[in-house]
């Protein structure tokens, strides 16, 4: 996505203080052009990586980054023929994801798997990476440095004091991340639902069939900057991270957890190693068994009370404080590979 927010909010907007950056995106591109340009990659997928690949052959650049995965053989060749840093920024458990996705027949799903983790380890002999989560250190042979997705706090608003009744969602919106179930614990409870984030046709159905069901209030937001999205929730109650049980999330620290806790909201989530590890220290955090849509119910509607919401508020500082991301950190790493 042109507005993700790990590239756009973070990324860029570190990078951008000392260096010129070019973001090639798919059309339209990004919302906010400040401090970059932006060169379309049009087309499909195909067409995009001839951009991409004409991109980084022909254009001036001290260092590039690619974050698809699907863009390494790409990376691979600019970084053999122009002899220049090529940064790989892995978001992902990208050989998890595969297992997950539901387009793949689940006969091919072993290969698949097989051939993802072969293509990150043709990266690693290849590229420089960096990772969102120090988890992915076990997909590599070596050690590499680690950039956490924490929030990027420049800009963001105050937060206030009280919401408006609502629970949010924030983030892509699929099946395997508990959105169903969100569903039916929010009618459960009685709580409308906001949920901010792309969709596709298929699920829009299936979420609205399910909250008719439930009697739920459900407000579809669509897609929209983080900067936007963060506005949008400081004025709702509840924070929701329903990820199921599944490899991709097992381990990985929603980061959606902590922009909730950052804007003073109290939080529900799914109870999984990597959300328990740092959730568990903080106040108003409720961790329900992943796809129990009565103990989400339940949390909930203990997170709604003004108690839940005064403790939320009280420890929103020291979240900001505690997690944030670590842009000197990342300026150095870059400027190192610039200027050895």
């Amino acid at each position: 996505s042109p507005d993700d927010t790990r590239i756009r909010e973070r990324l860029i907007r570190t990078l951008s203080e000392n260096w010129n950056v070019v973001y090639a995106t798919r059309s339209p591109g990004p919302t906010d052009l400040s401090g970059m340009s932006w060169a379309p990659l049009r087309g499909g997928r195909p067409r995009r990586w001839v951009g991409a690949l004409r991109l980084l052959l022909k254009e001036q650049w001290d260092v590039a980054v690619i974050h698809d995965p699907e863009l390494i053989p790409v990376a691979v060749i600019a970084r053999m023929v122009r002899r220049r840093p090529v940064v790989f920024d892995v978001h992902e458990d990208v050989p998890a994801q595969v297992a997950t996705k539901t387009w793949v027949p689940r006969l091919l799903r072993k290969q698949l798997v097989w051939f993802a983790r072969k293509l990150l380890l043709f990266a690693e002999s290849s590229l420089t990476l960096s990772l969102a989560e120090p988890g992915y250190q076990s997909l590599f042979r070596e050690s590499h440095a680690v950039f956490p997705n924490y929030p990027h706090y420049t800009n963001w608003p105050h937060p206030v004091p009280t919401g408006n009744g609502t629970a949010v969602y924030i983030g892509d919106v699929q099946e395997a991340r508990g959105l169903l179930e969100a569903i039916q614990a929010c009618g459960s409870s009685g709580t409308p639902l906001s949920v901010i984030g792309p969709f596709s046709v298929e699920i829009e159905k299936t979420m609205r069939q399910v909250a008719n069901r439930w009697n739920t209030k459900l407000t579809l937001q669509g897609r929209m900057p983080n900067p936007e999205a963060i506005k949008q929730l400081s004025h709702d109650s509840v924070g929701l991270s329903p990820l199921l049980s599944l490899p991709n999330y097992v381990r990985s620290l929603p980061t959606k957890t902590l922009e909730y806790l950052a804007m003073g909201l109290p939080v529900v989530a799914t109870d999984l190693p990597g959300t328990r590890d740092v959730l568990e220290a903080f106040d108003a955090v409720w961790l329900v068994p992943p796809g129990n849509v009565e103990a989400m119910a339940r949390g909930i509607r203990a997170a709604m009370s003004n108690e839940a919401r005064a403790a939320a508020l009280a420890q929103a500082p020291s979240v900001r404080e505690r997690y944030f991301w670590p842009s000197t950190e990342v300026a150095l790493f870059y400027e190192n590979l610039i200027i050895p």
